[in-house]
């Protein structure tokens, strides 16, 4: 009713539920100023709704503004609920391919082997990871893959040190590098040179043959091996392709509902 979708709030608001009265109180009085600056342009409005009952409503500027703010609001959280469950599906596609191709099999929340191994979308301590790796006992890597144009720089920064360093999976203790995965970053952003202080690794897909970049930092922070590692950029399209001839991408995105999908 005042404009704000739930993405707005993170946004706008920085998730500060305290700031909401406050903006609240500033958009009631844009609109009061709205209105009356729409009546002087277009004239007063008497809009009349006559109901079955015999009853009827007027409708002035302001009641057709705020209408107006609810629908567009209203647009604006289905088109981004559409938006993020199809983000959510490719992100695993892109991640569950990627971690299968490095060598890894894919496995529940609640692995029963403790070294490479990954799983898909959960959430450990405050923040929700869209893979979680655990390439040997008590080495883990949780990383985070968003479609960040280089216009949005302050979401990157967020991403870089979002996670715990440390964390459990039963009674097994892991200790986390963080690895960001975006779309690009503009070619004087700072961002790489923030992730390696925040010990993180911030990879552009843009960078064609970016899955040898991150063979290279496994093997670099773990001393893990995969067969990516020493592939040529020229090899790269045709080792994938036979890594994941028997993959069944239905497993990464097995039992992700639409609501679940919008929710995460």
């Amino acid at each position: 009713m005042v404009g704000l979708t739930d993405k707005s709030i993170q946004n706008v608001l920085r998730d500060d539920k305290n700031q909401l009265q406050k903006y609240t109180e500033s958009f009631a009085a844009n609109l009061e100023r709205l209105a009356l600056e729409t009546e002087k342009v277009s004239g007063e409005l008497k809009c009349r709704v006559n109901f079955s009952t015999g009853k009827e409503a007027v409708l002035d500027w302001h009641d057709l503004l705020s209408l107006f703010c609810t629908i567009g609001t209203q647009t604006l959280a289905i088109r981004g609920s559409e938006k993020s469950t199809y983000g959510k599906l490719f992100e695993r596609l892109v991640l569950g391919s990627v971690l299968v191709a490095l060598g890894f099999e894919q496995t529940s929340s609640k692995p029963g082997k403790t070294a490479k191994v990954f799983w898909l979308s959960s959430k450990i301590g405050e923040r929700e990871a869209d893979a979680t790796l655990l390439v040997a006992d008590g080495q883990a890597v949780r990383f985070d893959l968003g479609f960040i144009g280089k216009g949005n720089p302050e979401i990157t920064k967020d991403k870089v040190s979002r996670f715990e360093r440390n964390f459990e999976v039963g009674e097994h203790k892991f200790h986390s590098a963080t690895c960001i995965i975006v779309d690009r970053v503009g070619e004087s952003s700072a961002l790489e040179d923030q992730a390696k202080r925040a010990g993180a690794k911030l990879i552009q897909m843009s960078m064609s043959y970016w899955p040898i970049e991150l063979a290279q930092w496994l093997f670099s922070e773990f001393k893990y091996k995969s067969e990516i590692l020493t592939t040529k950029p020229e090899d790269l399209s045709k080792l994938l392709k036979k890594k994941l001839a028997t993959v069944s991408f239905e497993n990464f995105v097995q039992g992700l509902t639409v609501s679940e999908a919008e929710e995460e």
